[in-house]
């Protein structure tokens, strides 16, 4: 099979199983838009610290993809079924007390950065309810991950179709109160999320007992086998975690200029999310088809299937910024119809879209270095630059100026120079001896 070919073969059901990830999210937001701008910044400002148990997450899939597409690469499923059986055991092992601290945090994340009474009692019932299931978000996040290591992505796909249309479904029930059922509001776009979850673990966990994947059913632990996989994991995790918590203080920097800039900033980067969703689907081929290539002992087969998942992504990167230049008003008036809301999403849209094409440069090359196990790396690339770039010029845009743009300019400022260095890095080729 052509490097084009297999990519395509990949990328094609994971662009869509990626937009309804994001459909099912942003299915909450756009219901919950409808409530005011209080509502926004709640459900909001609760994705984003929502974001950091998924960053806490990394400390598997990144491992765990990185160790089992290589086993997948050399023919030993036996070894990858234990893989999967011993990620599956530590999760449940650190779940709970990940349940307890978060809910802990989560709720507490309003007070420390001042959320005004109208956001804060949305938003602690929010992270309150989600907190309920984030084992099964942890478990249905190394299912997925194992089911793509050996390239079935439509399995996955097939399952987000079932949780988008049972999420959507509750959530136009549980957040007006339609049908008999009560209007919850905030809580009830979280209710209905923790709905689906069941239902995806339930789906997931049948398939794998049933015999219906490559992987043997089984109840051992490998220590040997964790250490591998959390070698690689563990760097990840840092990254993600920090690289969340640093965003998480970010976006908390745009509420201190007002709701309404908050507003417009979360519906414009919900936009953005969804719209270069194509260009992560092309960087989760990348890793994959690394991590498969370098177990085959060939790196060349890796590197030229990397270039070509880039080639699509900057393609539909370069669409994804065309359309924020030309049309962010419509864009934007999907989620609300504030003129002042719309206004500031405008101005996010206008100024992201000049850097859509050196994001997809970043998105391919990062997560093609952590297919490779290159994860201290890319940990030292983002952490540096998120700070010295994007933080530090942003408190002082925020403080000293009290300027929205000079954020946002430092934000696309952070993507030139991470794709910068991730270009370097890539083209150096120590990936290549890397050990996973």
């Amino acid at each position: 099979m052509s490097a084009h070919r297999r990519v395509l073969h990949m990328a094609t059901p994971l662009v869509f199983n990626l937009l309804l990830d994001v459909v099912v999210i942003y299915t909450d937001f756009f219901m919950v838009a409808k409530l005011g701008e209080d509502a926004i910044a709640a459900v909001g400002m609760g994705m984003q610290i929502w974001g950091i148990y998924y960053a806490m997450l990394a400390l598997f899939y990144t491992g765990q993809s990185a160790l089992m597409t290589r086993l997948i690469g050399a023919n030993e499923y036996k070894r990858a079924s234990m893989t999967l059986c011993t990620i599956l055991i530590f999760g449940a092992i650190i779940s709970i007390p990940m349940i307890v601290s978060w809910n802990y945090v989560g709720r507490n994340i309003f007070v420390w950065f001042h959320a005004p009474q109208s956001v804060l009692a949305p938003g602690e019932a929010y992270i309150g309810t989600l907190a309920l299931v984030a084992p099964l978000i942890l478990f249905n996040s190394v299912f997925e991950t194992a089911l793509s290591a050996y390239g079935n992505v439509k399995t996955a796909l097939k399952i987000k179709i079932a949780v988008a249309l049972l999420n959507g479904v509750l959530d136009y029930l549980f957040i007006f109160g339609h049908w008999g059922f009560e209007a919850m509001g905030v809580q009830g776009a979280a209710t209905a999320t923790v709905i689906a979850e069941i239902f995806s673990f339930m789906v997931f966990a049948m398939l794998w007992i049933g015999g219906k994947t490559v992987y043997q059913p089984m109840f051992r632990f490998s220590k040997r086998l964790l250490m591998r996989v959390l070698r690689v994991g563990l760097p990840a995790m840092l990254e993600r975690v920090l690289s969340s918590a640093s965003y998480l203080l970010f976006t908390g920097m745009v509420l201190v200029l007002g709701t309404e800039i908050y507003a417009g900033f979360q519906i414009g980067f919900r936009i953005e999310g969804m719209a270069f969703m194509p260009g992560i689907a092309f960087s989760i081929v990348a890793s994959i088809l690394m991590g498969q290539g370098l177990g085959e002992k060939n790196p060349d087969k890796s590197h030229k299937d990397v270039m070509t998942a880039l080639r699509y992504a900057l393609i539909f990167m370069f669409a994804v910024s065309l359309a924020f230049m030309t049309i962010p008003k419509t864009l934007a008036r999907i989620f609300t119809d504030d003129p002042e809301v719309i206004h500031h999403a405008v101005l996010y849209l206008q100024i992201v879209g000049i850097s859509q094409v050196p994001l997809g440069i970043h998105f391919v090359l990062s997560h093609a270095l952590k297919g490779a196990g290159a994860t201290r790396e890319t940990f030292i690339i983002n952490i540096a630059s998120m700070w010295l770039v994007r933080i530090i010029p942003s408190v002082i845009a925020v403080y000293v100026f009290h300027s929205v743009t000079g954020v946002y300019l430092a934000m696309i400022a952070d993507t030139f120079v991470k794709a910068a260095l991730f270009w370097r890095l890539f083209f150096a080729g120590k990936w290549r001896a890397v050990k996973v």
